[in-house]
């Protein structure tokens, strides 16, 4: 062994010895949680936890589980990936959990915390520092986009925390010295691709990626012999949730793609024709770029890419599996361009709409920011994390935590119409079953506090299409139909002539129409 081998070799195995013998981790998770609580505190205060439309929609897959005239595992559909709504399971069916949105926001925070963790812990593995680590940490949890978002039933913070934690993991193995306990490291890192696969559609990408990393390591290190056991052990144990959700669109649906092509599931239902980024990479570049940088603000963004340059200029494999994550800024320029997926941000649209895809950005940004002050010389890290939490917080400036960009668009509230909807059911509902298709249409039912016991909706196995072919032989006491804004299936089938002889308008505005049965 060389003198440069036995150096790098030493500086790998100090790195690794710092990583374990650290402690400051479990304080890391302590004011995690306190940090946590105080993020969810203010924004259910202010009535912001359930901002985002698709929050219901989570808490609602998830309580039709348990509580529907068709409950069972098959709610839980075959769109949105099904791991966010099984582990709100446990707290779903309690009703104040329910309606508050905290059956979902639970899941939310304890992923805050566990993220935390492993942002730290990848920061020290990499810069061998836990100061500048601290910096990379402050980059993260004190964003105020993620403790927005930490704060509510979306799936962001869980696939944060499976992406992190499997960078983390894939890191150590990298920096470990091959002995008997190297592989379960990997072993880690591929249950937690496992987890980040069942959470959200981006985590498919990020671990393709990852595998890929994984490969062009072992070659390194073990030669090309050893490349395709250990890439195709990740590989399958990683993508096996990709197979399991493939197979479970084909055994309910008989379509393993129907989460891509199926009836709900076409990106038609969401990319309007005008979209400006599609085949345009320019504009879907400059886009993305301003999501990043509404998410994070200017300065982290900034240094991010510095910390890139110079990490990528040091050429070790142990900073593969956080370089990696940047992969995520052109994978979302791509499905931007192709129609993928809708991207609105102010200063192309003049409207937010899913802006929070460029938060991803704060994975790798938090890590990068942390090599970057542990470059600098000692005695200026604290000054370091200082500058780091002062421009992680840049976005409060303008107008506080309640306009913070992800706090703006999952905040523009609902339509007077399916508020005044909701508001008429909650007075007037007097028991029965009530017809309405759900997509949509979410906020109609949980705004009027109507238990989905007495919902029929388009995932009503065996019940959805015999109750629009006749309602009242299907026992269906009410119906509400979206007339406007695209037509539900509900108005478009049951505008027939017959259909509505049994029933009686009783309410209607300018999107929507409820029937209730004639006495």
């Amino acid at each position: 062994m060389t003198t440069a081998e036995r150096s790098s070799a030493d500086l790998v195995e100090s790195a690794v010895d710092t990583v374990a013998a650290d402690h400051t981790a479990r304080w890391v998770a302590v004011s995690a949680a306190i940090v946590s609580v105080c993020a969810y505190w203010y924004f259910a205060s202010k009535g912001m936890a359930l901002g985002y439309k698709d929050s219901i929609s989570h808490l609602q897959i998830a309580a039709r589980t348990l509580n529907s005239p068709t409950a069972g595992f098959a709610q839980l559909g075959g769109v949105w990936l099904p791991l966010p709504h099984i582990l709100m399971l446990p707290l779903v069916w309690f009703t104040p959990f329910y309606y508050s949105g905290f059956a979902g926001s639970a899941i939310s925070m304890i992923s805050y915390v566990v993220a935390c963790v492993y942002v730290y812990k990848t920061a020290v593995g990499l810069t061998r520092a836990r100061i500048p680590a601290l910096a990379g940490l402050a980059v993260f949890a004190l964003n105020p986009n993620v403790l927005y978002m930490q704060s509510t039933p979306m799936t962001e913070l869980l696939l944060f925390a499976a992406i992190a934690a499997m960078v983390f993991y894939v890191q150590k193995w990298i920096q470990v010295e091959e002995h008997a306990d190297k592989y379960p490291y990997l072993f880690a890192a591929a249950i937690a691709g496992f987890i980040a696969c069942l959470t959200r559609y981006e985590a498919w990408t990020v671990t393709m990626v990852v595998g890929a990393i994984v490969a062009v390591v072992a070659w390194r290190q073990y030669g090309r012999h050893a490349v395709v056991g250990i890439a195709l052990g990740f590989g399958f144990l990683a993508g096996a949730a990709i197979m399991l959700w493939m197979g479970w669109n084909l055994l309910i649906f008989g379509n393993p793609l129907n989460f891509q092509n199926g009836k709900y599931a076409k990106p038609s239902l969401w990319v309007g024709e005008g979209e400006l980024a599609v085949g345009n990479p320019v504009i879907a570049t400059k886009t993305y770029w301003y999501a990043m940088v509404d998410n994070l603000g200017i300065a982290v963004v900034l240094a991010m890419i510095i910390g890139a340059v110079l990490l990528i200029a040091r050429r070790r494999l142990d900073s593969l599996p956080v370089l990696g994550l940047l992969t995520v800024a052109p994978f979302f320029v791509f499905a931007l361009v192709v129609g993928q997926r809708p991207l609105h941000v102010t200063q192309i649209s003049n409207d937010l709409y899913n802006v929070r895809f460029g938060l991803l950005m704060v994975l790798p940004a938090a890590i990068l920011v942390g090599y970057l002050v542990s470059l600098l010389p000692a005695r200026g890290w604290i000054a370091g994390v200082a500058v780091a939490t002062a421009c992680t917080l840049s976005p409060l400036v303008p107008g506080g935590p309640t306009r913070i960009v992800t706090a703006q668009e999952g905040n523009t509230g609902f339509t007077e119409t399916a508020q005044s909807t909701s508001a008429y059911l909650a007075e007037h509902y007097d028991g029965g079953v009530i017809l309405i298709e759900s997509f949509g249409n979410e906020s109609i039912l949980f705004d009027a506090r109507i238990p989905l016991t007495n919902n029929v909706y388009e995932g009503s196995y065996q019940k959805w299409d015999p109750a629009l072919s006749n309602p009242p032989g299907q026992e269906i006491r009410w119906i509400v139909m979206r007339a406007g804004n695209g037509p539900d299936e509900t108005y478009t089938e049951l505008s027939a002539a017959g259909k509505l002889d049994a029933y009686k308008q009783v309410f209607s505005n300018d999107l929507y129409v409820v029937y209730r049965i004639k006495d």
